[in-house]
């Protein structure tokens, strides 16, 4: 189907909406395409891509194989996504930096409502659901209890990563940040995002390479991912939608533990002159944090977060 300009700038602009959700947890790209009226069709065109695509283009032209992959849809919107993803990674990037309780509290409150919507729309009417719950949530906290070695994020972990995460983007419910979260590869993705661009235009040769490796593994674990996992997703959301939604739901209340905003350093490792990283985490109540708790602005932000995400989803 042939679209005009606008078309393709409105494509733009919902991934746009589409990236910036990826980039928050809580809040799913799945379900901004849900809401804005590309899931059906983004689901459609990430089945049909595969290497029959490499043979269109070899034997019939750019012309043929960009019509058989949907380019005037898929382009468009996968642009705005990365393009939102960079521009969105460093404002969260500083955030984290300087003001990790008050982010933390509004991400707590984003998925804190993302739940109560989940448990109201799958209905957990009998002992199946419950046993579905149940499952989600030993899965989700049994992954947060999980410390990379060392602190360090391998090449390899961030390509697993990768993969598990665009399921996110694929399946409304849960956000793939959420997911990189949970396996404790959120900072590092969204640090590369962020240095992406610098990287290149201050060129040095060390910073680059570490950069690109990690953009390139996870650029693979999310297109390899997206393949592996776009048939499955579909037919699990079109025959098992119920049971797939309660599964994630029981997943983000098991997840809830890794976002709370106060947390105490139980562990730790010196890995650089200057550089700390946390090995284990405890996580505390407001009061018994050494430092300030910032509580009346983390409550705020909770209720903000939750707020933002009801409207947006009533919308």
């Amino acid at each position: 189907m042939k679209r005009n300009s606008n078309t393709k700038l409105s494509l733009f602009f919902k991934g746009l909406a589409m990236g910036i959700a990826d980039v928050i947890p809580g809040v799913s790209g799945g379900t901004i395409a849900l809401i804005t009226g590309v899931y059906e069709e983004l689901i459609t065109t990430v089945d049909q891509l595969g290497i029959h695509s490499l043979l269109i283009l070899k034997k019939e032209g750019f012309t043929s194989l960009w019509k058989s992959i949907n380019g005037n849809f898929l382009f468009p919107l996968i642009l705005g996504i990365g393009v939102s993803i960079i521009l969105f990674s460093g404002i969260i990037h500083f955030l984290l930096q300087e003001y990790p309780i008050p982010l933390w509290s509004f991400f707590f409150g984003l998925i804190s409502c993302s739940i109560l919507v989940l448990l109201k729309d799958t209905k957990l009417v009998d002992f199946k659901s419950i046993l579905f719950l149940i499952l989600g949530f030993i899965v989700a906290f049994g992954i947060t209890q999980i410390t990379t070695n060392g602190g360090e994020i391998s090449l390899g972990y961030l390509f697993f990563c990768s993969m598990i995460a665009i399921i996110a983007m694929i399946l409304p419910g849960i956000s793939g940040s959420l997911i990189y979260i949970l396996l404790g590869a959120y900072e590092v993705v969204i640090h590369t995002s962020k240095n992406s661009i610098p990287a290149l235009l201050n060129f040095e040769w060390e910073n680059f390479t570490l950069v690109y490796s990690r953009l390139l593994v996870i650029g693979l674990g999310i297109v390899i991912g997206l393949k592996l996992f776009s048939k499955i997703l579909k037919w699990l959301f079109h025959n098992q939608k119920p049971a797939t939604m309660t599964v994630l739901t029981g997943f983000m209340i098991g997840a809830l533990p890794k976002i709370w905003p106060w947390k105490k350093v139980v562990s730790f490792e010196v890995v650089a002159k200057n550089k700390i990283v946390a090995l284990k985490t405890e996580y505390i109540a407001p009061w018994n944090f050494e430092g300030e708790p910032q509580l009346l602005t983390a409550l705020v932000l909770m209720v903000s977060g939750f707020l933002f995400l009801y409207f947006l989803k009533r919308n």
